[in-house]
């Protein structure tokens, strides 16, 4: 069932975000391509980073995710430029400590209909073309869900660090290092010559 959540009035720019909301299906930012101006047009919106579809391996979002994003209609395509912001808590890679992350990610995407001359060439397979990624939309409505659930995720850090100079867990008893040194014996210094070392008689025998 469609159901329109809100509308935007903006320069007499008449804005339908339309969202999908089926019992199995998360709800979505979709946007009526005919009720689009030529005109760019600023959308503002918030999302729970559930209804985004928002995971990550050892990560935890906390907050709502703020869109901002200029939409411009060009004859059938639709051109979107949009940030978007959450916070969200991640695992220190090193010693498994919470590090809080403020992220902020961009996103731009041309929107062409599926039944146009792209659509034709590329086999309705959406595409990178330059920096632009563009997407195929059909029944005349863009969706713009996963450009901004992929412009958070690619802003997350792939080694999440408390500190620059985190000095980790001790590998054999597991203890925090940052908080001072364990009770484990130093390790040995591993000497790769030391087998060829042996082979070698004491000078004067």
């Amino acid at each position: 069932m469609l159901q329109k959540v809100w509308n935007k009035t903006q320069e007499s720019a008449k804005i339908d975000i339309i969202a999908i909301r089926p019992s199995l299906e998360k709800p979505k930012m979709k946007i009526a391509v005919t009720s689009l101006s030529e005109r760019p047009t600023l959308l503002e919106s918030t999302f729970a980073p559930k209804e985004l579809d928002l995971v990550a391996e050892r990560v935890q979002f906390l907050d709502a995710v703020r869109v901002a994003v200029t939409v411009t209609r060009m004859q059938e395509d639709v051109l979107a430029v949009g940030k978007a912001t959450t916070k969200a808590t991640a695992e220190c890679s090193r010693c498994l400590e919470p590090v809080p992350l403020e992220v902020k990610g961009e996103f731009e995407a041309l929107y062409v209909p599926d039944t146009g001359a792209y659509a034709a060439r590329m086999g309705r397979r959406d595409f990178e073309w330059g920096d632009q990624r563009v997407n195929f939309y059909s029944e005349l409505t863009v969706d713009l869900s996963e450009e901004i659930r992929q412009c958070i995720l690619l802003e997350l850090p792939m080694k999440p660090l408390c500190r620059a100079d985190c000095a980790g867990l001790c590998p054999r008893c597991g203890a925090d290092l940052n908080k001072g040194p364990c009770s484990c014996e130093p390790e040995a210094a591993d000497d790769p010559w030391a087998a060829l070392r042996d082979l070698i008689p004491p000078k004067g025998k």
